[in-house]
């Protein structure tokens, strides 16, 4: 009888001692999950190591003549020829020699790259360049895109008519402006 009980207790003591090493190991594994990576090893799990690590992000609206015109997000130091690319590169027509590829991109600033032909000059494209068209000159408003001399001039006309533009969108009851124009304008003007 005194082995029999000597056998129960004996497989008690490895019952608790299996039953704590499971558990040890299940308590290291969670431990190991929440605890943070460093470099060289996987990846991060906590969002504060994460985004240490990560470039900060910039959001730009590449448009005109590139294959997937949109809003692109970029690392904090890209330049103008990788938001082109990130928007799917150059149309046949683009008038690529006239946009800085090489110039820095700014957060919410827009590129525009313009047609072959098209009449367009390279600061429309920095920062807050944007054509006041109550108060423009000629050449100002010429360098629209899509806006000529002629519409320049009907531009000035209606304005100095109708005394002024009251909203941006008003530049539609320019005959010849409407809204396919006034959408290849529209981040490019102000009252």
């Amino acid at each position: 009888m005194k082995t029999k009980q000597i056998i129960i207790a004996v497989l008690a003591v490895v019952c608790v001692l299996a039953v704590g090493i499971v558990y040890m190991l299940s308590f290291n594994k969670e431990e190991d999950e929440k605890a943070p990576t460093f470099f060289g090893e996987e990846e991060a799990t906590s969002d504060a190591v994460t985004e240490a690590f990560e470039p900060e992000k910039i959001y730009v609206y590449v448009c005109g003549q590139v294959n997937n015109p949109g809003v692109v997000c970029l690392s904090k130091d890209a330049r103008i020829y990788q938001a082109i690319e990130a928007a799917g590169g150059l149309t046949e027509m683009a008038a690529e020699g006239l946009v800085n590829q090489a110039e820095l991109v700014l957060d919410g600033q827009m590129v525009y790259v313009p047609m072959v032909g098209e009449n367009y000059t390279v600061a429309a494209t920095e920062g807050d360049s944007k054509v006041n068209i109550n108060t423009a000159s000629k050449d100002e408003l010429m360098t629209l895109p899509g806006i000529g001399e002629s519409k320049a001039s009907d531009i000035i006309n209606y304005r100095d008519s109708a005394g002024g533009f009251q909203t941006i969108e008003d530049i539609m009851q320019i005959s010849g402006i409407k809204e396919a124009a006034f959408e290849k304008i529209k981040d490019y003007i102000k009252v």
